[in-house]
């Protein structure tokens, strides 16, 4: 029989463990870690200044007056960088040439239901309804509606069930379809084909693809490729995209990255330009280059461009845009995914280097930053897409000897809580 001393003792114990464990479990995140550090949103900043706000809406300041828009997110900026921690003085945000209206590339998800299908964003939508949007040329709501109205044509029940998003992509003249689907089957095919005759003789758009994700990601363009099986298919039309900056055509795949905000482009590389001031002596290395946009504008008088980015479509348009402009014996491009182990064994010597980095929303890998520091880059040119990560990525470069000398905001995204920024550190 265990005695009531032992009872006491062990029962002390259990306690003892389950406090420990409970601690463990619920430990604070470590202050000292940029990552883990939780910091004031900048979507918090503007809905504390906003005078309405939907959660539900993708575009939440679109029914603004775009002057008080802008008002409303340079006092959001300064409040967001103020309070988490970032001293230097900032540019007032450079305004959209197009504050509505704006987006090249649109999406609404398909969703069928018994009495028929709708295309919204995220939320379901009832049958018969195509939501609209402030924010996308009145071209697309056009092409939206034709689709929904083909879509809901008996024939094609079985497409608009194996659809996930219709998308469109292009310029403000041209315009290009993709049909994401997340099933796909022979009979699925004949359909595809079909609905293909169409969209060509009614004229709805000018080229069109399909795009297969199984996964109905909600990143509608692409997330884990199946390793076998269709990924894409060229219905008709052309098979690349375009556009024109500074008298320079650059042509990419329509699955690759472009910023949606056609107008803003010209000013975005101007400044670009500005501030990195590459000269004929200096090395460009630009990372997360895409199909090289930065490269093949603000650097063509470097002796050498090298850029580096993970998706090999995006590549191998760069590699054929450098060889029309007869580029190619200075200007490298290379698919690889850029880590700390990346830029510390795969990247050469660098001498009189310029690095112009312009990661996706979440930022950089972890070790990236210090990686390149340890390069000594004259300048670095740093593009944020997503604005949270300003203060957490700025403290790194700090810490490892780089301040901000200019930090410029561009409303790339207006109608929405969200800005690009583009950063100019020196050591």
């Amino acid at each position: 029989m265990i005695s009531k001393a032992v009872r006491i003792h062990w029962r002390n114990h259990k306690i003892l463990d389950l406090l420990l464990l409970k601690k463990k479990k619920f430990k604070k995140p470590n202050k000292a870690n940029g990552r883990n550090q939780e910091l004031k949103s900048f979507e918090k900043c503007i809905k504390e200044l906003a005078p309405k706000w939907s959660d539900k809406s993708p575009e939440p300041l679109a029914q603004l007056d775009y002057e008080n828009e802008l008002d409303l997110k340079n006092k959001a900026f300064k409040n967001f960088l103020s309070s988490n921690g970032v001293s230097t003085e900032i540019k007032a945000i450079l305004a959209s040439p197009k504050p509505r209206h704006y987006r090249t590339t649109s999406k609404r998800r398909v969703f069928c239901t018994r009495e028929g299908i709708g295309l919204g964003f995220s939320e379901q939508v009832k049958a018969g309804e195509v939501l609209k949007s402030d924010l996308e040329p009145t071209e697309h709501q056009e092409i939206y509606e034709q689709l929904h109205k083909l879509l809901s044509e008996s024939s094609f029940n079985p497409l608009a069930r194996s659809l996930n998003w219709l998308i469109i992509r292009g310029t403000y003249e041209r315009r290009f379809l993709i049909l994401n689907f997340f099933k796909m089957n022979s009979g699925l095919v004949r359909k595809i084909k079909q609905l293909s005759e169409k969209l060509q003789r009614e004229k709805v758009v000018e080229g069109a693809m399909t795009y297969f994700d199984p996964s109905r990601s909600e990143y509608y363009l692409e997330a884990e490729r199946p390793q076998k099986g269709i990924q894409t298919k060229h219905l008709f039309g052309p098979k690349l995209l375009g556009l024109k900056v500074n008298e320079v055509l650059m042509r990419y795949s329509p699955i690759g990255f472009s910023q949606i905000n056609e107008s803003m482009i010209p000013h975005m590389i101007e400044i670009a330009e500005d501030l990195l001031a590459p000269e004929e002596s200096d090395s460009l290395l630009d990372l997360y280059c895409g199909y090289g946009l930065f490269s093949h504008t603000i650097a063509k008088q470097c002796k050498k461009v090298t850029g580096f980015e993970l998706s090999k479509d995006a590549i191998n348009s760069a590699r054929e845009i450098s060889k029309r402009l007869k580029t190619e014996h200075k200007m490298k491009f290379y698919s690889e995914k850029i880590d700390s182990r990346f830029v510390r064994d795969k990247l050469g010597e660098a001498v009189d280097e310029l690095i112009l980095l312009d990661p996706p929303r979440k930022g950089c890998e972890p070790g990236v930053i210090s990686e390149l520091a340890k390069r000594k880059p004259k300048r670095v040119l740093h593009i944020f897409c997503g604005t949270d990560v300003v203060p957490r990525e700025l403290k790194q470069w700090k810490e490892d000897g780089y301040k901000p000398k200019t930090i410029q905001a561009i409303d790339m995204f207006p109608g929405t809580p969200n800005l690009e920024t583009m950063v100019l550190l020196e050591r």
